[in-house]
């Protein structure tokens, strides 16, 4: 099993539901965690309640369920336990909230900070990181995915971006992955919102181009074996 955590205040609920929908179509067993502030993920099924229990979305599974250690030593929620379930990848959406769960940090086999170029949300998701390294100084050195999302033509870079956290004792993983935004991403997000879908055959090619990039840095898959989960994904409207 392979743990993922994105990190970060910025809205990263599009990114990662496409990520998991690209890892499902590749014959994965998905499961997203929300924990994100107010639990956002609630509504993707009309769900109102607080609570987001175990369900099914678009061919993976999302809960915002508390984590247990089960006997074999995996954080997984206990509906997940209960059931006996078991997944390729479990992926965490972490916003300005510290993980609670003891040790969880040191489990995961990936760390990706997502943010777009807004300054607040630039050096909030720096002090997440900050007070993460304070709570658990074992953390220094760990290896970190810098994401920028929504990203237009403009002087900032993403190499100024990343120097505004360059006090933090991380190591950057790998270049800048940039996520482009237009007008018709932006209309495609919020109609995917709206339908309770992922319309990933939508999006225009520049913003698959750089998922696929990113999901291949993040899994080490091929770009054959990628190109062919996204062509799997695009084929299944749902």
């Amino acid at each position: 099993m392979k743990r993922w955590l994105f990190a970060g205040v910025s809205d990263k609920r599009e990114l990662i539901l496409y990520i998991c929908k690209l890892l499902t179509a590749s014959g994965q067993r998905v499961l997203l965690v929300d924990r994100t502030a107010e639990s956002k993920y609630q509504y993707l099924t009309r769900n109102r309640e607080a609570a987001l229990p175990l369900i099914e979305f678009c061919g993976f599974d999302i809960t915002s369920g508390k984590l247990i250690t089960t006997e074999e030593g995996t954080g997984l929620p206990e509906a997940t336990r209960i059931r006996d379930e078991s997944y390729d990848y479990v992926l965490y959406d972490y916003e300005l909230d510290q993980p609670e769960e003891r040790g969880l940090c040191s489990q995961m086999d990936q760390f990706i900070w997502v943010t777009t170029y807004d300054h607040y949300e630039v050096e909030r998701s720096a002090d997440w990181f900050r007070q993460l390294l304070r709570s658990d100084p074992e953390l220094a050195g760990v290896r970190v995915h810098p994401v920028l999302i929504r990203t237009v033509e403009s002087y900032l870079t993403a190499d100024y971006m990343i120097s505004l956290a360059d006090d933090l004792p991380i190591e950057w993983n790998t270049e800048v992955a940039c996520i482009p935004w237009n007008e018709l991403n932006a209309a495609i997000h919020y109609e995917n919102g709206h339908e309770h879908m992922l319309h990933i055959h939508r999006i225009t090619s520049s913003y698959r181009r750089a998922l696929i990039s990113l999901i291949i840095q993040l899994t080490g898959w091929t770009r054959n074996e990628t190109k062919r989960a996204m062509r799997s994904a695009k084929r299944r409207v749902i």
